[in-house]
């Protein structure tokens, strides 16, 4: 089973095009360094823990501290993924269903998120 050091990156040079995430995951070695820039890579680094292939970890964004547990779920701070994680997906398919710009979308996201952590809270 590999480690791999994940940093999540929002620059383009460490996107790697959804023809070639299964590739780009194969290729990393024990104690590499993962540049995540997709959903798609993140993803597939979780199905490669829920595999047993890479050994759960850890990672920062935005201040949160989160992990990526034994079955490949995701774990942390809150109880659903943080404001603004690999949200691109979830905001696009909601523009193309509603019609609504991307401002609305977007804000109705993070107040579901902030009900949904309010919720487990109380």
């Amino acid at each position: 089973m590999k480690t791999i050091n994940v940093v999540i990156s929002d620059d383009n040079k460490h996107a790697v095009s959804d023809w070639n995430v299964y590739d780009w995951c194969k290729s990393l070695k024990d104690g590499d360094t993962a540049h995540v820039a997709t959903s798609l890579m993140f993803n597939e680094l979780r199905i490669g823990v829920a595999q047993n292939e890479i050994k759960p970890f850890s990672f920062e964004f935005n201040d949160n501290k989160l992990s990526v547990c034994e079955k490949g779920e995701l774990v942390g701070e809150t109880r659903c993924w943080p404001k603004g994680f690999f949200d691109q997906q979830s905001i696009q398919v909601r523009m193309l269903m509603s019609g609504k710009d991307r401002d609305e979308v977007t804000k109705s996201v993070n107040e579901q998120k902030d009900r949904y952590n309010q919720a487990k809270s109380n």
